[in-house]
């Protein structure tokens, strides 16, 4: 978790760059944390080497075993969010209400997880438009 960049309007953006080893599913690696109507906004998580938006959709398909670009961007005042992976748009959607937001990567413990579980950050970047 990153310290100190919480917010609750405007527009906020998380870029870096993601890598995910062969075995590790049933995991969320990014999340939007902070909702009315769930404890988060935003999750990427890994089933089965695919990189899903919560359980679906897929947002990219074999993802194991190389590095990745993530951008999602937050509009919180719009209540959308948008996730770009090596470049392309993934997901444009809505989010799950008014919060306190602030961004989260690592690993966190999902539905059906494997026993090992592993991300790898580079060149992260917080941006607030």
């Amino acid at each position: 978790m990153l310290y100190g960049y919480d917010y609750t309007s405007g527009i906020r953006q998380f870029e870096g760059y993601g890598y995910v080893p062969s075995g590790s599913t049933g995991v969320c690696i990014q999340q939007v944390f902070g909702a009315s109507s769930a404890a988060t906004t935003a999750q990427l998580r890994v089933y089965s080497g695919s990189l899903t938006y919560y359980r679906s959709p897929v947002l990219s398909a074999n993802i194991y075993d190389r590095w990745f670009r993530v951008n999602v961007i937050h509009d919180a005042n719009a209540n959308n969010v948008k996730v770009y992976i090596d470049g392309e748009l993934k997901f444009n959607g809505g989010d799950n209400g008014d919060g306190t937001h602030y961004f989260k990567f690592g690993v966190y413990v999902q539905n059906d997880p494997s026993g090992y579980m592993e991300s790898r950050w580079k060149d992260i970047k917080i941006c607030r438009k």
